[in-house]
């Protein structure tokens, strides 16, 4: 890691949203799948933060969904990343997607903020009581999973999966 990491996460409010456009931008020029941010992207920056805020008190959720924690990685001008941590796992959670999911925009890749975002999420798992924790990904994305062995992951199967059609590695963490 060359930089030091000096953002942190950010609460999402109506002024950050020209960075969370960027953010997002970032994703539509890349084929890389956008993890951790279930937002529509046609929401105003107000309905978007007040989304987010009802579902992570289990509020206003979709059908089949389950509450969640969205926590974005940067600073006033700048959103890096986003990670979404799942108060609890359904069947297709237990398949796909764990109670954690994150995306590092392109441009700040290879810089340790996957770590430090996933490091902090743990630590929100545990004040949330979540404490042995299920992360997912596809056997191809070696950076995510290097992330995850790095924040104490261990690998628990790799196989087929049915719900993402590719091979997919699941992780434990334990919090105790």
């Amino acid at each position: 890691m060359s930089k030091s990491i000096e953002t942190n996460f950010i609460q999402l409010t109506i002024n950050h949203a020209s960075a969370l456009e960027s953010f997002l931008r970032e994703f539509d020029t890349c084929r890389d799948e956008l993890n951790g941010y279930f937002c529509d992207r046609q929401l105003s920056i107000q309905k978007v933060c007040e989304q987010l805020e009802a579902w992570s008190e289990d509020k206003e959720l979709p059908a089949g969904w389950v509450g969640s924690m969205t926590r974005f990685w940067g600073d006033h001008h700048r959103i890096q990343g986003v990670i979404n941590i799942r108060h609890h796992l359904t069947p297709y959670l237990e398949e796909i997607g764990g109670h954690i999911g994150y995306s590092v925009a392109p441009s700040a890749r290879k810089q340790g903020i996957a770590t430090a975002m996933l490091k902090e999420a743990l630590k929100l798992c545990t004040e949330k009581g979540i404490l042995k924790v299920l992360i997912t990904c596809d056997t191809e994305n070696i950076g995510s999973w290097k992330t995850i062995e790095r924040c104490g992951g261990i690998l628990s199967k790799e196989a087929w999966s049915e719900q993402a059609q590719k091979v997919q590695r699941w992780y434990w963490v334990d919090l105790t």
